[in-house]
């Protein structure tokens, strides 16, 4: 059975300041995820125990897709497409974050599930996309990319070192189509609609663990129902800024059904006119959710990334 020192999450100041040499898992998430998860349990922790693989996004504000390959191919920089989307990629390079293309902006680093929620989203070219808990900007940069010159977007975020980390992204990407506010988006004009929305929800984070040793040291059971609470609301004041006929994305990077199909379920009751969608992504293993309908559940051994979960919401024409 696998054994770790209990932390107490009391004596620590925040997740950051402490360093481990091994990711941590409190005995309340094995024993959780052991019985939702059955026999597939042992390959899901051998999994989510492993440091993820390198991956960028090539931001065609700054540069093409073909410029930055050619520039990686003369450093000898060892790169390869993703099936997900033409922009997408992953590195052998140890340390991207020291490459010229991304210290001019040309690409962007982001885990792959991470892309997915803008990819799912797909706004066309020239549409209107609200990004309501939009820091630190990775997915604003995609969505950027996606409308293009002819499209807006508007990015919100609540906490100011935040949003002071999302006008920095947005600059240095050069994402001139990008409004950022610092606003609690709810606070936003209720009549005012968008074609698209996106809702990566603030979660528990149970996904990072493959990028943060630290980043379940202040899980818990309470954790997750503080936090499932909240998503009730965000994803409900999120589907009113929909236009009818539009959609929305909401998303976690938690594997909990608390903070996942039990929220999506909650808007169903609430809003009759919410419809969850198919998502379809080219090279994306899907599993069918027994839970809740067309909601995706990404097992990290399916695709070898961090658990992740996305739900396609299409709000009909009354």
């Amino acid at each position: 059975m696998f054994m770790q020192k209990p932390i107490d999450p009391k004596k620590i100041k925040s997740r950051q300041s402490i360093y481990l040499k091994e990711p941590y898992f409190p005995q309340e998430f094995i024993k959780k995820y052991k019985a939702l998860l059955g026999s597939e349990w042992e390959e899901f922790f051998s999994t989510i125990k492993q440091e993820k693989e390198n991956t960028f996004w090539v931001n065609t504000n700054k540069a093409t897709i073909e410029e930055v390959k050619k520039s990686l191919k003369e450093k000898g920089v060892e790169i390869n497409q993703l099936p997900y989307h033409n922009q997408a990629f992953t590195t052998t390079h140890p340390k991207p974050s020291n490459l010229e293309e991304y210290e001019s902006g040309k690409i962007s680093l982001q885990e792959k599930a991470s892309m997915l929620p803008a990819i799912a989203l797909n706004p066309n070219k020239g549409s209107t996309v609200f990004d309501t808990c939009a820091a630190p900007g990775m997915k604003t940069i995609q969505l950027s990319n996606m409308v293009e010159e002819t499209g807006s977007v508007l990015a919100t975020e609540l906490n100011d070192k935040r949003h002071s980390l999302l006008d920095n992204i947005v600059s240095k990407f050069n994402c001139k189509n990008v409004k950022t506010k610092r606003i609690d988006f709810r606070n936003i004009k209720r009549n005012k609609k968008f074609d698209f929305v996106l809702l990566d929800a603030p979660c528990s984070s149970e996904g990072l663990i493959r990028k943060q040793r630290e980043a379940l040291i202040e899980w818990s059971p309470a954790m997750v129902r503080k936090k499932a609470a909240n998503q009730k609301n965000l994803i409900a004041k999120s589907f009113d800024y929909v236009k009818e006929g539009g959609e929305m994305i909401y998303s976690t990077c938690s594997f909990a059904p608390e903070e996942n199909e039990e929220v999506v379920m909650d808007l169903l009751s609430k809003r009759k006119n919410a419809t969850v969608v198919p998502i379809k992504i080219e090279g994306l293993k899907i599993r069918k959710n027994d839970l809740c309908e067309n909601c995706v559940r990404l097992f990290p051994q399916d695709n070898d990334t961090q658990q992740f979960f996305l739900a396609k919401i299409k709000k009909e024409t009354k």
